[in-house]
């Protein structure tokens, strides 16, 4: 939903701001031909309001990306890979702190939850780090499995709490 809504967002974005207008001078090699030209002129539509930069910050508290894993691993598969690269870009623009929430299904004991959410939160910090966002403004959180997304007892459902997410805060 939040790449629907970043989505949504840019296209709003590139819409408002619109393409370039180019001026047109118009020689005077003969004025019967400059007044016609200059009555067909239509005449340039009025600015839009352009939003205020407070309305394009990013809200605190706000995921930018879930990375998802297998059952039992915290390596980042290639398929997630996109999601990171998205997230860093996202973290650069908003120039946020960022805050990455390991989770888990409820296999294991809390313990052992509580552990791999953790190693999830700094497998993806460590990818952060390596597109260029400071190890400095990333901080890690595990929730093992106390904070499930999906609580129905199904294989899809499990794989949806088997996730970090990467939040920008203050």
């Amino acid at each position: 939903m939040n790449k629907v809504l970043t989505a949504g967002f840019v296209f709003a974005v590139l819409l408002i701001a619109g393409c370039a207008q180019k001026d047109v001078s118009i020689s005077d090699s003969g004025s019967t031909e400059q007044e016609s030209i200059q009555n067909n002129v239509a005449e340039a539509p009025q600015e839009v309001a352009q939003p205020k930069e407070e309305d394009q910050k990013i809200a605190n508290g706000t995921i930018v990306g879930s990375v998802y894993f297998d059952f039992d691993k915290f390596n980042i598969k290639p398929d997630m890979q996109n999601v990171v690269d998205e997230s860093s870009q996202k973290i650069k623009d908003a120039d946020m702190n960022v805050l990455i929430e390991g989770n888990t299904d409820e296999f294991g004991s809390d313990e052992y939850n509580y552990a791999l959410g953790t190693k999830r939160a700094l497998s993806v910090k460590s990818a952060l780090v390596v597109k260029g966002i400071n190890k400095a403004n990333i901080k890690v959180v595990s929730f093992g499995e106390s904070k499930p997304i999906c609580k129905e007892q199904t294989k899809a459902c499990y794989q949806k709490n088997r996730r970090a997410d990467i939040k920008l805060v203050k």
